[in-house]
């Protein structure tokens, strides 16, 4: 009859990155400022992806990217399955439900995640979203977090 038992199909979640002022910013500031860097960063072959293309730049590579990475995690992920038509098609859907726990770190694909060699210091962040909790993720944070 075209039912399956699975999962609910999920959508991705709706994060405002289409807002007009996200899309100018993204447009406008953020991509002319990573292009001009560009050229100062590692970079990988195409044909190889463990091999550095040096590229035909005399100047040494100077720019290491450092990417601000998060997972949330919720109480009330669970498996939640029931018959889903084959004709049905995942749908938009807010994120989790329940108490939460942000894990926030630094990686590169230079240096991988951001801590001392000994492994004595990281910088990864655990973090209580939420208002009654420890409020909400912010700039602010992710500069101290990379101090």
């Amino acid at each position: 009859m075209g039912y399956w038992w699975i999962k609910t199909p999920k959508g991705q979640y709706v994060d405002g990155h289409k807002h007009d002022d996200v899309v100018f910013y993204r447009q406008h500031k953020f991509l002319p400022a990573w292009a001009k860097l560009e050229d100062q960063m590692r970079r990988w072959s195409p044909d190889d992806p463990a091999v550095e293309d040096m590229g035909p730049l005399p100047q040494p590579r100077q720019v290491c990217v450092w990417f601000h990475d998060e997972s949330t995690f919720y109480a009330n992920d669970c498996c939640k399955q029931r018959w889903v038509h084959q004709s049905e098609m995942a749908v938009p859907y807010t994120k989790g439900e329940g108490a939460s726990l942000m894990v926030a770190d630094f990686v590169s694909a230079d240096y991988g995640w951001l801590c001392l060699q000994d492994g004595s210091q990281v910088a990864r962040d655990l973090f209580k979203a939420g208002k009654a909790r420890d409020g909400y993720y912010t700039n602010d944070e992710i500069i101290q977090q990379a101090h």
